[in-house]
C-alpha cells in the first residue's frame, strides 16, 4: 500500500495484517555538480521501493521518500523517525536508501543500502530487468526479518 488517500483507507481498515513499514531515506544533493546523480538516486531508489511495495501489497505500507539534504544530523532524523514508527505500532520497519552514511547510524534498524544504479538512460525492458534483479536481492532479507 502506498502513503495516499485510497491506499491508507484500506490500511485502517486491515491494520492487523499490514505488519511493515517501508521507509524510503533520500539524500537531496542540489550542488550544480551532483544534481543528475541525486536525482538518478532518488529515480532508482522510488521504482525500487515501487516494485517491492507491488510485489507485498496488503503486507506493507510504503511511505514517501524521507527527503534530507547532505549536511543532515542522521541521528537527529534516525530519532525522529523511529519514534514516529514505534508510535505506528508496526511490528518491522525497514530503510531503504542509497546513502552509504546511514549504514553507520546506530539508531535505525533494518537500513538496507544499495548503491544506486543509474537507469535514466536504460531502455524501458532492461531497466524492468535490471530492478527485478535488484528486488531479487532484497527479498530475502524481507523475508528472513518476517521469519
Amino acid at each position: 500500500m502506498h502513503f495516499i488517500g485510497k491506499d491508507i483507507d484500506q490500511y485502517l481498515s486491515q491494520r492487523e495484517y499490514v505488519d511493515t513499514a517501508v521507509v524510503p531515506l533520500l539524500e537531496l544533493n542540489l550542488n550544480p555538480s551532483d544534481l543528475k546523480s541525486s536525482a538518478g538516486a532518488s529515480e532508482y531508489l522510488q521504482s525500487l521501493t515501487a516494485l517491492l511495495e507491488k510485489q507485498f501489497k496488503g503486507r506493507i505500507l510504503l511511505f514517501p521518500p524521507l527527503s534530507y539534504t547532505s549536511g543532515a544530523d542522521r541521528e537527529r532524523v534516525a530519532e525522529e523517525i523511529s519514534a514516529e514508527m514505534k508510535k505506528a505500532e508496526f511490528k518491522h520497519v525497514f530503510y531503504l536508501t542509497t546513502d552509504a552514511a546511514w549504514r553507520s547510524v546506530e539508531k535505525l534498524e533494518n537500513v538496507l543500502w544499495l548503491p544506486a544504479i543509474p537507469t535514466m538512460d536504460m531502455d524501458r525492458n532492461f531497466k524492468q530487468s535490471v530492478m527485478e534483479d535488484q528486488l531479487r536481492q532484497v527479498l530475502p532479507l524481507f523475508l528472513k526479518e518476517w521469519s
